[in-house]
């Protein structure tokens, strides 16, 4: 008997595989805490060569910073005589940034940490962002202000959201203003590429002036994604392709966006080829702005059924919640039509338009599936398998720390005290990976191709475990799933933000059983069989059906 039980011994029991865990899937159509995207408020800042007063409380979390530096240019008038001549009009100076001024808005990146917040910043050189003409210095100026401004964005990378390379202009818009060519523009904004980290993405006000940035001359010829010439200077960019964006305040106010957009696309980069280049190279890179009206006899498409289309295809992430007011109000009042997953009209009667387009700009992340070890044995090892589904318009544009949280289980006691905690990092993971549907477009066809669904898959080993039963939560920076918080599970809450993924029992006695996982970290994009017939696409989740301009049949 004893030889048989020390044989018995040396053969090591295994633990059962994953098991699928009961998660709650739903997305609750609540409208998350995450401020990198969304809608933003804008504050000027108004920065004086003695430096002037910092912004010290943000009008919100996520911010449009629209920092002016008029006194350092000669050709900004800060103040006109209205008077006949018993006041001076007042111009600023053309002159380097001061100290002091580059510490005041230092100490407003400061402020906006502190609030918790993130922004996005534009830099000009209008007056109190008024709108005036003509007031852009010297181009030897606004190179000199690049150099001196770059070192503080690149401080603060973890806060800015985006830089909207203003420097231009009236409203920092690149346009009334005679000394703005596409060469100046290009030269500033490749300045500031060279001169901040990759980190830090870069935008200009059309598309033109992108494709100028990136090396293209003739972008009415030449700036499509699958010609030969995009190819060659692609291959020579790199990464700069991804790093160069837009943003457009003309948003949606006409088939051209009020100019944005060419309507001669021999010489111009018109909507279509302009969206095709920002649903490939846009795909990490923020993209929003100012949504408008529609002025007579153009196109509307300023409408949520609209951004339910070609804001997944654009990847939007941002829109000012003051401009235009009477569009904002507008989308308040109308309710949505069509379905989109969770968000279904005919379970939720009060779903407005303006609901659904705050809840889906840019990333929305819904754990669908969880699978984890049914038992940890005494190697400590927990695999894991999960399925998390983008919703939103646009993806994750900054890389987050990604973990797992490891609980004591205390769930069903009295929770005199909180459950001890471990966290395990999973470097290998990366949730800008983890991207949102892709919708594509071929003549009168318009299909979902991926639905953005991802799956995940882990292998870690966990540090000292000390009880039996273990709760497991993902956490994505302090980023909020659109999945109910789990109450009543035993927990203090110190875990979160986060996603629940389940349970597992640790026992030392067996050795856990590894599934058939590639590598340490597995992330894949799995995309759906598409059955296609004319306007009508069938995928995994069901069955969908559009119109050639992206709306439900």
């Amino acid at each position: 008997m004893a030889t048989l039980s020390l044989a018995f011994l040396q053969s090591p029991a295994f633990a059962s595989g994953l098991v699928k865990q009961g998660i709650d899937s739903t997305d609750y159509m609540i409208t998350l805490a995450n401020y990198d995207r969304g809608f933003y408020t804008p504050q000027v800042l108004h920065i004086k060569p003695s430096g002037g007063k910092p912004i010290e409380k943000p009008y919100s979390q996520l911010l449009h910073l629209r920092a002016e530096i008029s006194e350092f240019s000669s050709r900004a008038w800060l103040g006109i005589d209205t008077t006949g001549g018993k006041k001076d009009t007042t111009w600023g100076k053309s002159q380097d940034l001061t100290e002091d001024a580059l510490n005041v808005l230092q100490q407003t990146f400061d402020n906006i940490r502190a609030n918790k917040g993130f922004v996005i910043v534009r830099i000009c050189y209008d007056p109190w962002y008024n709108g005036r003409s003509n007031v852009t210095p010297e181009h030897k100026w606004v190179l000199r202000h690049v150099e001196q401004l770059a070192p503080v964005l690149s401080k603060n990378t973890d806060v800015i959201v985006a830089l909207e390379m203003g420097m231009h202009g009236a409203y920092g818009e690149m346009h009334s203003d005679t000394s703005i060519t596409y060469d100046r523009v290009a030269e500033a904004t490749n300045l500031m590429l060279r001169s901040t980290p990759p980190e830090l993405k870069i935008l200009t006000r059309t598309g033109n002036y992108s494709a100028k940035v990136l090396g293209f001359d003739n972008w009415g010829v030449d700036f499509h994604i699958d010609g030969e010439k995009f190819a060659e200077i692609a291959k020579a960019k790199g990464d700069t392709m991804y790093r160069v964006g837009m943003f457009n305040d003309g948003y949606l106010g006409t088939q051209y966006d009020y100019g944005t957009w060419g309507a001669d696309c021999k010489t111009s980069i018109c909507r279509e080829e302009g969206v095709a280049w920002l649903e490939k190279y846009g795909i990490n890179t923020p993209y929003g702005g100012e949504a408008l009206t529609t002025a007579n006899g153009y196109q509307v498409i300023n409408t949520p059924e609209f951004l339910a289309y070609e804001g997944f295809r654009t990847h939007t992430s941002y829109l000012n919640i003051q401009w235009n007011n009477n569009l904002i109000n507008s989308w308040k009042k109308t309710l949505f039509k069509q379905k989109d997953f969770d968000y279904d009209p005919a379970h939720v009667d009060s779903l407005t338009g303006f609901k659904y387009i705050n809840d889906h700009l840019g990333y929305r992340f819904v754990l669908r599936e969880s699978w984890l070890s049914d038992t940890v044995g005494s190697d400590h090892m927990l695999h894991a398998k999960f399925r998390v589904q983008n919703v939103g318009f646009g993806n994750l544009t900054w890389m987050a720390p990604v973990k797992l949280a490891i609980l004591e289980d205390l769930e069903g006691s009295d929770l005199d005290m909180c459950p001890d905690m471990d966290y395990v990092d999973l470097p290998d993971v990366d949730f800008r990976d983890v991207h949102s549907r892709t919708i594509s477009v071929a003549g009168g066809d318009t299909v979902m191709t991926f639905d953005g669904n991802n799956e995940i898959e882990v292998s870690v080993k966990l540090g000292k475990l000390r009880y039996r039963n273990y709760q497991v939560y993902l956490k994505v920076g302090d980023i909020q799933f659109a999945n109910d918080k789990p109450s009543g599970k035993g927990t203090c809450g110190q875990e979160q933000p986060a996603a629940y993924l389940g349970k597992f029992y640790f026992n030392e006695n067996v050795q856990s059983i590894a599934p058939r996982i590639r590598r340490s970290s597995v992330q894949k994009t799995e995309t759906p069989y598409v059955l296609r017939t004319r306007n009508h696409v069938i995928i995994r989740n069901g069955e969908r059906s559009y119109k050639p301009n992206g709306s439900k049949q």
